[in-house]
């Protein structure tokens, strides 16, 4: 019998490292019981079972679990109570941005399409996150689809319009698209524009939403198709005044107070008092360097729920409970 000693595999002898080794690749590989190999090797169960546990210890053994992708029920949980949402989903996710992206997307599909019931009403912003999602996503039951923002971009796959129309496009149901950028030159214009036909009737549509899904925005590092979309003198601008994050437009510092309600007003989107009103508003952020940005949408009370990655959950975590705004 190997002597049972802490340290590496290499101070055993070529003798008790094959027995180990003999031990291991019945229980492991042949997915033999212990009963089995102690009857075949003349032992007891007992010392097959210390001969596993040396291997593992002695690093003879390894095993790794191909988790990504996968929901962690626990830190879902726990980032929930954290933040105080009434839904999350965490996912364990690795790789580069895109990967952890489309992982992220992947599940917040999945989670969706379980949840939403026929003849809600869908209330849709842009982000990268979102396209990929909507690409992810099975059937979906029969509703509305309502565009939350104006367009941001020229990237006609990531439009708003194009993530509508083919939500609608999935679930057979309605598509109330808004024709207008996101952001314009001043108020004015953007008065103007609210108040075109279908422009309006679209955004009357911001009252009957059921369910929103929303991306988020971080501006501190940043990471944001809005924070790209501006010119840069006035994003720098922004950023001094203390923006860390932005949720359809709407501009917030570390603590979840908005900020630049100018620039608000010079929007085609969804207000944060519109925004609160919705029952459920779920947001999809994938990656480490959007968790600021995450706590302070979450302290604005502008989401019920997240779907995100295990990354950003752990350091969320790390940090204070967030003291909720409330939600109307």
């Amino acid at each position: 019998m190997p002597r049972d000693r802490p340290g590496a595999s290499d101070d055993l002898t070529v003798q008790e490292r094959s027995q180990l080794l003999a031990v291991a690749r019945r229980f492991y590989l042949e997915d033999r019981s212990k009963v089995q190999i102690a009857t075949e090797l003349g032992i007891s169960r007992f010392k097959v079972a210390r001969m596993l546990e040396l291997s593992r210890s002695r690093g003879l053994v390894t095993i790794t679990l191909d988790d990504d992708g996968a929901v962690d029920s626990d830190l879902s949980e726990h980032l929930a109570a954290h933040l105080g949402l009434s839904e999350v989903v965490v996912v364990h996710s690795n790789g580069d941005p895109e990967r952890v992206r489309r992982q992220v997307a992947s599940a917040g599909a999945e989670h969706l399409s379980a949840t939403l019931r026929d003849g809600e009403v869908l209330g849709l912003a842009w982000g990268r996150t979102l396209s990929a999602l909507t690409t992810e996503l099975p059937r979906l039951p029969r509703m509305s689809i309502v565009q939350l923002t104006g367009a941001a971009g020229s990237d006609l796959g990531q439009s708003p319009v194009e993530l509508v129309r083919l939500m609608a496009q999935n679930s057979g149901g309605s598509a109330h698209p808004i024709f207008a950028p996101l952001v314009v030159s001043n108020a004015d214009t953007a008065r103007s524009l609210r108040e075109q036909p279908e422009i309006a009737r679209a955004m009357d549509l911001f009252a009957d939403v059921t369910t929103a899904l929303v991306s988020v925005g971080s501006w501190e590092p940043p990471d944001s198709q809005l924070y790209e979309f501006l010119p840069p003198q006035e994003r720098e601008e922004l950023r001094e005044r203390g923006v860390v994050a932005e949720v359809s437009a709407t501009l917030l510092a570390d603590d979840g107070s908005q900020l630049a309600e100018d620039f608000a007003d010079r929007t085609i989107a969804i207000t944060s008092h519109q925004l609160r009103a919705i029952p459920r508003v779920l947001a999809a952020a994938a990656g480490e360097r959007k968790t600021d940005a995450v706590v302070a949408v979450a302290r604005a009370g502008l989401i019920s729920g997240l779907v995100t990655d295990h990354a950003l959950a752990e350091k969320a975590l790390a940090g204070p409970p967030v003291d909720r705004a409330g939600r109307a």
